[in-house]
């Protein structure tokens, strides 16, 4: 599970480096600002087609308008939401869910820990996209890595293309098992139009609902 430790590392050094940054900096999200914005308590909005900086609050969401560009988004307590066309570093939530509209362009990763993910049309990944506790919802998406949940369901949808491995499971702990306590099992769930070049490691069972000639990997099991 080495690509998910990553993701569990987002909550107290996270947590931590974005309220000292926001005693730091505090900033409105005017056109003229083009500069990295921190905020402890509020939600940070950018207007469509403006330039900013690293984005990053403590409570509170943040919202990406139409065709804007930025560098990293970070919130603790919210969701982010970016609109149609915008281009951004990487977005990170811990408490939240993660938007992307229409042709949407990340240089980096998605990831949250609460929180489901939905990628729309046209839109495009370049490294990973990454939850603990949600869904994973992509339509017509482009993932350059791989896309990991520890807890959810998972769904590629119209022509949507992961390069490289699907990772999925692992909630039960080691008391659950020994006593075979089960839970409700998650969906996977891929339309035949969807590619994954890599392979779909599975670290628990789940409802493998895979139409038939759709392009995938080995299914490796790990339980």
């Amino acid at each position: 599970m080495k690509a998910l430790n990553h993701t569990l590392r987002l909550g107290a050094s996270t947590m931590l480096a974005l309220i000292l940054g926001s005693y730091l900096h505090t900033s409105s999200a005017h056109a003229e600002d083009v500069g990295s914005i921190s905020r402890v308590m509020g939600g940070i909005q950018i207007d469509a087609r403006d330039n900013a900086g690293d984005l990053s609050a403590v409570n509170g969401g943040i919202d990406i308008g139409r065709g804007a560009n930025t560098g990293d988004i970070e919130t603790v307590n919210g969701g982010i939401d970016i609109s149609d066309e915008a281009v951004v570093d990487s977005a990170s939530t811990v408490n939240g869910g993660i938007d992307v509209g229409n042709h949407v362009t990340v240089r980096g990763s998605l990831e949250t820990v609460n929180g489901g993910i939905q990628i729309n049309s046209g839109s495009t990944i370049q490294h990973s996209v990454e939850t603990v506790n949600g869904r994973i919802r992509l339509s017509n998406t482009q993932v350059g890595e791989y896309v990991a949940t520890v807890n959810g369901d998972l769904i590629l949808r119209d022509e949507s293309v992961v390069d490289g491995d699907l990772i999925l499971g692992g909630r039960s702990s080691w008391f659950n098992r020994f006593f075979n306590w089960s839970s409700s099992k998650s969906d996977l769930i891929i339309d035949a139009s969807s590619t994954v070049r890599g392979d779909i490691h599975l670290y628990e069972e789940y409802n493998l609902r895979i139409d038939d000639d759709t392009r995938v990997g080995e299914i490796i099991e790990h339980f």
